[in-house]
């Protein structure tokens, strides 16, 4: 699906009401405010979304407002209308206020751009079968008429745009060069169609370059200077050259600017068509149009649910814009509805919901200054919800430290989501021991979760997680619960051997691991420094792991004299000797009081190692020695005895 380029917005507030009376004619809008024309001849001043500004209407008309045109300031208005007259109503001061009547319906009318400006002469143009300048001249300021055009049948569409004057007839285009006081142009209309069905729309796009949308006809001109080289006597200094030309497969009901590309009102080329036995007609469309010289290429295509639209024709739809804010504003007799370019905040909507909010995330990072609605963080809080609902749940524990930063009360939020869908393994791994620490409670919801549910996870959160973040005693409770209930305890056990470590209560936790014979026995007495507490338990530690056993017994002897662990191996004849082997190598005369033991245990166990003994050592009985190695027939040690 492709993303819209515009939004939508019907008008209502008092415009509501004032269209439930009457029909809309006709709108000239500035950034300023709207005015609106209608079928009733009144003329009403509104905001941009349809309040009255002014308390009162303008009555203007006893008829149908042909045409409104504002000066570039927004201080003044003309309209027109078939009742002849032409009016120009000052907003702010009613000094230049004019009333002329002419003989004859007056269908266009355009303000001079600068009609504000009290030097300007104060002009306009109107158009009924003759193009006519219309100007306060002279010391007393009297209304004077200029015919610039006739003869060509009755002017539909005037506009007035910097230096230029643009109107349409029955035969064409024409453009008129107020500075030089001369037409500089005529485009010539291209087809067949009746100009009372179909109006000329035009528009200035800036003060050189005129849009011109007839028919089905497009085609955008711009003034350019005459080369002084080439100019002939009697020609204009300036001329028209058409950039672009092309016909569409509709009519254009209304053309507006929207950078280089061209925003155009249309009709369905074939009007009505035939529903539930009457004639219809077709919704009208609002296209933004990509120009080229002889082809278009279509960005957008938006149908319009215009109130009324299986009324109406061609001719009953307006439309007019302010360039520089790219608002639209299409009108029908019953309805006025504004468009504008889609913001950011508009595309992230689009984005998020068509499910895509990586890129909505992107998006307002990128353009966060400019967001009125969203923001990142409710973007990443409804991207959650979505992978929820979409059961990805390992992708939604992830992004969690991402989106949820250091906000306490939103991991909480959160993490309780999870919990109600069973899911809390999912984002286990990633909440966050601090900054921000949680409270109490969400620690233990997951460590009870796991408890229920897999104890190597549990184990693991145990191990992990320091034991002040959640209430030692209640876990340990918890797991004295379930210990008497399972068959395979061994991960439960160590969890519990943990907890005791966390609690100080290393007898406790020392017995637990020992039973387990578990090899982290080692490591809770090395990082607990419980050397004083293993006296007793010598025996088992050798049955562990004896290498680790010895190293820790002799690294720490100054706490656990060789005297106590003897006298604990004593009935593991075995086990005393590897731990005197690496006694006596650490120091030979420091142990003098157990060389008569070692020669006994060398033989015993290691008869390699015993004649080097016997060479080293001065510090053991002769006779004993030698009755060793007699009752073993060790010949060579009784050579180097005798």
């Amino acid at each position: 699906e492709i993303e819209p380029k515009l939004k939508y917005e019907r008008l209502a507030n008092d415009l509501t009401t004032i269209l439930h009376k009457d029909a809309a004619s006709c709108i000239a809008v500035h950034p300023k405010f709207l005015a609106l024309g209608t079928h009733w001849g009144m003329i009403h001043i509104l905001d941009h979304i349809g309040n009255n500004i002014r308390d009162k209407e303008i009555v203007a008309h006893t008829t149908t407002v042909n045409q409104i045109s504002i000066d570039d300031n927004g201080d003044y208005l003309a309209s027109c209308s078939d009742d002849g007259r032409v009016i120009i109503t000052g907003l702010y001061a009613t000094e230049n206020n004019q009333v002329v009547t002419f003989d004859r319906p007056v269908k266009a009318i355009a303000l001079d751009p600068f009609y504000y400006k009290p030097a300007s002469g104060r002009q306009y143009v109107t158009g009924d079968d003759k193009l006519i300048l219309n100007e306060r001249s002279g010391f007393l300021g009297r209304h004077k008429m200029t015919v610039l055009h006739q003869g060509e049948g009755p002017i539909r569409n005037i506009k007035w745009g910097g230096e230029f004057i643009a109107w349409a007839n029955n035969n064409g285009v024409k453009v008129y060069d107020v500075s030089s006081k001369t037409k500089i142009t005529k485009i010539d209309k291209d087809h067949d169609m009746r100009p009372e069905l179909c109006v000329c729309q035009l528009v200035w796009r800036d003060t050189k370059t005129l849009l011109i949308g007839w028919g089905d006809r497009v085609k955008i001109c711009v003034v350019k200077e005459q080369n002084k080289a080439d100019m002939k006597e009697n020609l204009p200094t300036r001329y028209v050259e058409i950039i672009a030309m092309f016909t569409t497969d509709f009519l254009i009901c209304g053309i507006a600017p929207l950078a280089t590309n061209i925003v155009v009102l249309s009709y369905d080329k074939l009007g009505e068509k035939q529903e539930g036995g009457r004639y219809v007609a077709s919704r009208p469309h609002l296209q933004i149009l990509e120009p080229h010289m002889k082809s278009f290429e279509e960005i957008s295509n938006d149908a319009l649910s215009i109130r009324g639209f299986q009324e109406y024709r061609c001719n009953d739809y307006h439309l007019e814009s302010i360039a520089e804010e790219n608002l639209y504003f299409i009108v029908s007799p019953k309805d006025v509805v504004v468009a504008r370019l889609r913001d950011q905040d508009d595309h992230i909507t689009w984005l998020m919901d068509h499910g895509r909010y990586e890129e909505a995330m992107a998006a307002a990072s990128e353009h966060s200054k400019e967001l009125k609605t969203h923001s990142y963080f409710a973007i990443g809080r409804a991207y959650l919800d979505y992978l929820l609902e979409e059961q990805e749940y390992e992708e939604a524990g992830r992004l969690c430290v991402k989106i949820l930063g250091k906000k306490k009360e939103s991991w909480e939020e959160e993490i309780y989501k999870f919990a109600k869908i069973h899911q809390l393994k999912a984002v286990a791994p990633y909440i966050p021991r601090k900054d921000p620490r949680l409270s109490t409670t969400i620690y233990e919801m997951v460590l009870n979760e796991f408890l229920n549910s897999d104890y190597e996870r549990f184990y693991q959160l145990i191990k992990e997680w320091p034991p002040d973040l959640y209430d030692n005693d209640s876990i340990i409770n918890a797991i004295l619960v379930r210990l008497d209930k399972e068959r395979n305890p061994q991960l439960l056990l160590q969890s519990l051997g943990q907890l005791y470590a966390h609690k100080r209560a290393y007898d406790k936790a020392l017995d637990i691991y020992l039973r387990l014979k578990h090899q982290d026995v080692f490591q809770l007495i090395h990082d607990h420094n419980l050397y004083d507490k293993i006296s007793d338990k010598i025996t088992q530690l050798m049955d562990l792991d004896q290498n680790r056993a010895v190293k820790m017994l002799l690294d720490n002897i100054e706490i656990i004299p060789a005297e106590k662990v003897v006298q604990q191996l004593s009935k593991s004849q075995r086990y005393l000797y590897v731990y005197l082997d690496q006694l006596v190598q650490r120091d030979l005369q420091g142990t003098q009081g157990y060389h008569g033991q070692l020669v006994r245990l060398y033989a015993e166990f290691d008869r390699p190692k015993l004649l080097p003994f016997l060479r080293r050592s001065e510090f053991y009985p002769l006779q004993t020695a030698w009755e060793e190695c007699e009752a073993r027939d060790y010949i060579k040690e009784q050579v180097f005895l005798l």
